[in-house]
């Protein structure tokens, strides 16, 4: 009587999941397992709002796995003392999981291989990527530092290895449910936060693998078609939104690729496929910033470019808080920290332009916004969280210069320019204009650059 502990961890859905499918096909008895491991050595614990979407997320998984008779058993503690008490009771011959790529993670999966090499046999799957972190290398097989030849190179490869590629469709059909003791209920995991910041965030969202479904077909409806002339348009539900439900894993991009493959070679026009591919090199983009992590994983914590380091950048408690507190009186920064705030969730050119404003304008480690972004982000993903702040304060690979500097107003005027953005998510409509600067812009401006261009003069 075969028996395989399935264990979940961000590959939260039933469909297009290697180990699942794995499980089924070789076990007769299959124990679903996730467990929450809060290690005080783990530096990126997920985050407050993370935790929210994580919740219903395992809410929705849990009602999935019983309608097919299995039981999803909860833990939480040390994973080493679980997965060792939950073998011993099972007696299971296999512990079947999908890779996860982060330096903690691979730094656990080292230390379980270790440990419990001897009472079970690891079956592990790449999965939540297109390929493997690692595999895609450059001409001297070193890995790209930066996104456009690493684009190229990937780009192919898609069309190719999934112009044949299969999404199974699980059947749990004769296999046996296994009740584990010491497993908790889902609200002792205690993962939603008891103040209730939150307390908006089921009205505008919804977790789960049928609901990420839901919403790549929503946007497969329409707005794909104009991503890339509404993607830059806060105010405009121009993006897919499905961040959330892909660093979950209630999605994989190799499902929302299949779903956009046969679009490109549909009867569109020429500006509505541009629309679609440019919608896929986001995809790749995120892929890119997962291979960067796995190739230099100090860059979690530290920056890519060694000359900015701690000395280079100012520390201003005041000034921090005014950023997160969405009080800069910078009307489209502010509202962007408020929809953070509010939903989980910015615009990814407000992104852009809140972190330069933090980094270049106030001069503020980009690791102090990581820090903030990783709490309040639904969608809070380490490698895209560091690659994506290094690259906005140019200390990162396929940096942006050193002399680019978003301005808050000129963009604002650009890409919300009746500040429908704005005045969405700021108290009053002219609040944040009235409200006074807490810097110069021209005189922040012309500091950073003088301070970039000093440390580059002497490194």
């Amino acid at each position: 009587m075969t028996t395989s502990i399935l264990w979940f961890r961000r590959d939260l859905r039933l469909h297009d999941n290697p180990a699942l499918n794995w499980a089924i096909d070789n076990s007769e008895h299959i124990v679903a397992v996730y467990i929450d491991d809060a290690e005080p050595d783990n530096a990126w614990k997920a985050g407050a709002a993370s935790k929210w979407w994580l919740h219903h997320s395992l809410s929705s998984l849990q009602s999935s796995l019983q309608q097919h008779g299995q039981t999803l058993h909860l833990f939480a503690g040390n994973t080493l003392a679980t997965l060792t008490d939950i073998i011993q009771q099972t007696r299971a011959e296999y512990l079947v999981f999908n890779h996860l790529y982060e330096p903690y993670y691979r730094q656990q999966a080292s230390l379980l291989h270790q440990k419990l090499d001897q009472q079970i046999e690891f079956v592990g799957f790449d999965s939540g990527l297109f390929f493997k972190p690692g595999s895609v290398l450059n001409n001297q097989q070193k890995p790209y530092r930066v996104y456009t030849p690493f684009y190229k190179k990937l780009r192919p490869l898609l069309d190719e290895y999934y112009s044949h590629y299969r999404i199974n469709k699980p059947s749990f059909k004769s296999k046996k449910n296994i009740k584990l003791k010491s497993s908790v209920s889902l609200n002792q995991l205690e993962l939603i936060d008891s103040i209730s910041w939150h307390s908006e965030f089921g009205n505008i969202w919804q977790p789960g693998e049928d609901a990420a479904h839901h919403a790549l077909e929503s946007f497969l409806d329409e707005a794909v078609y104009y991503y890339q002339s509404q993607r830059d348009i806060p105010a405009v539900e121009g993006t897919s939104r499905l961040s959330p439900a892909l660093h979950f894993g209630e999605i994989t991009p190799q499902q929302i690729f299949l779903s956009l493959q046969p679009l490109l070679y549909s009867n569109l026009n020429a500006e509505q496929k541009n629309a679609i591919e440019t919608y896929i090199k986001q995809l790749i983009w995120r892929e890119f910033a997962q291979h960067i992590l796995w190739h230099f994983p100090h860059t979690a914590e530290s920056p890519m470019d060694t000359r900015y380091e701690n000395s280079f950048w100012k520390k201003d408690p005041y000034l921090l808080k005014k950023w997160q507190q969405g009080k800069t009186g910078m009307p489209i920064v502010d509202a962007g920290m408020q929809q953070l705030w509010k939903t989980g969730w910015m615009h990814n050119r407000v992104r852009m332009i809140s972190s330069s404003f933090l980094t270049k304008n106030l001069g503020i480690s980009w690791l102090e916004g990581a820090r903030w972004f990783w709490d309040t982000l639904l969608d809070a993903n380490l490698a895209n969280n560091s690659m994506g702040w290094q690259w906005v304060a140019g200390c990162g690979v396929d940096a942006a210069p050193y002399y680019r500097i978003f301005n808050p107003l000129t963009q604002s005027q650009r890409f919300d320019s009746k500040q429908h953005y704005a005045k969405q998510w700021l108290e009053t409509g002219d609040a944040a204009t009235e409200a006074e600067p807490v810097i110069s812009l021209s005189d922040s401006r012309k500091q950073a650059l003088d301070r970039y261009k000093q440390y580059i003069q002497n490194s």
